[in-house]
């Protein structure tokens, strides 16, 4: 039996990593006005801060259906991002690259009161801007990771948490650089701009099945060391 057991509960626990299911986040670029705001050694010599405007409203949808889970949509949604943008640089092919830390948090602001719905947390990611179009990279590998906060858990099954893969993609329209300068300044610091942006990420989460795989498998296990 111990044999059988030293075989079945690593199998079980394999087939319930591979076994998840994702949802998807998104937003849409909210009007009217520019959102996103960085300023020139806003977080010390040669680090931007850029910072996002908490008074836009959004309408932000959490997407599950491809799960059975549904939807819902947070029509009164605020958020709050705070990201530091490290000296860029440009590369071979003329793109410029910007290592990005920081956090955002997207809430419920309904009734003129904070519920937390979902926050991201970047040790790692990328600004990257090619030609016109600017966009703010982040994903697990990089350094990246989603919490969920009241509001989303209490949509989510119980037990079910975020996990990897996770990504989030932040895409700036009406980028303007003060006095219509290159976006990089000396030493590579970025200079101060605003912008318009729209938003859609994603993470795993176990499926029911994977749940129940688990559960045996705890189960299996427990009754080993009997």
């Amino acid at each position: 039996m111990n044999r059988l057991l030293a075989v079945a509960v690593p199998a079980l626990l394999v087939a319930a990593g591979t076994a998840n299911a994702s949802i998807a986040f998104s937003f849409a670029d909210p009007l009217p006005g520019t959102q996103f705001t960085n300023t020139q050694n806003g977080a010390g010599a040669g680090l931007g801060r850029l910072v996002w405007d908490s008074n836009a409203q959004l309408s932000f949808l959490v997407d599950g259906t491809g799960e059975g889970l549904g939807s819902i949509n947070f029509g009164n949604a605020r958020m709050e991002f705070d990201f530091v943008l490290q000296p860029g640089f440009l590369a071979p092919n003329g793109d410029t690259i910007i290592p990005v830390t920081g956090t955002f948090t997207i809430y419920d602001f309904t009734g003129s009161v904070r519920t937390d719905i979902l926050t991201g947390t970047a040790t790692g990611g990328a600004f990257l801007r090619s030609g016109g179009t600017s966009v703010i990279l982040l994903s697990d590998p990089t350094g990246f990771v989603y919490t969920a906060g009241p509001a989303l858990t209490a949509w989510l099954p119980p037990s079910v948490n975020l996990i990897n893969p996770q990504e989030a993609v932040f895409t700036m329209t009406d980028l303007e650089v003060a006095g219509g300068l290159p976006l990089l300044g000396a030493g590579g610091s970025v200079r101060s701009f605003v912008a318009n942006s729209s938003f859609s990420g994603n993470s795993a989460i176990p499926t029911p099945g994977a749940l129940a795989l688990l559960g045996v498998g705890g189960l299996v296990a427990t009754r080993r060391r009997r």
